[in-house]
């Protein structure tokens, strides 16, 4: 199973560096998974590449309508306290901002409740490299030429 954060997710919304090995990772690789969130964190960058002019109403539109539709196949994992317990646990641990340690808890409490490993896409090596140190598979969607 696979796991994506905003930084990776947003990539199938907009066209930036990475997007197709996202592309390639949702159409072939099994199930997303995410934090519930990513819903606003999605929204949220969308609406800013919107005001920032780097997207035109009608690509934003469009966008938010396809974001829309594929968010009902995300595997989506609840903020419960056992998340928000582990995040906190994980900034003690980690350099990381308070979403992406909710993230990073998000795609551990999935991978101990389905006994399964689980890849971590994301495209922030800071949240990648404690990803890696805390047991997942790591996958930087900016700087990886082809899927592991």
């Amino acid at each position: 199973m696979n796991y994506a954060d905003t930084s990776a997710l947003i990539k199938r919304f907009v066209a930036e560096k990475g997007t197709p090995l996202v592309h390639i990772i949702v159409s072939q690789r099994g199930p997303i998974a995410t934090a519930k969130i990513a819903y606003a964190e999605v929204y949220a960058a969308l609406a800013r590449q919107h005001r920032g002019g780097h997207l035109s109403r009608g690509q934003y539109i469009l966008a938010c309508r396809q974001f829309e539709r594929e968010w009902e196949a995300y595997i989506r994992v609840a903020l419960s306290d056992e998340v928000l317990w582990l995040s906190r646990d994980l900034i003690q641990r980690h350099p990381l901002r308070g979403f992406d340690a909710i993230h990073l808890a998000s795609a551990l409490t999935l991978s101990n409740a389905l006994e399964e490993k689980i890849t971590f896409i994301a495209a922030d090596n800071r949240l990648l490299h404690a990803a890696e140190v805390e047991g997942l598979e790591a996958l930087n969607v900016e700087r990886a030429s082809h899927l592991p």
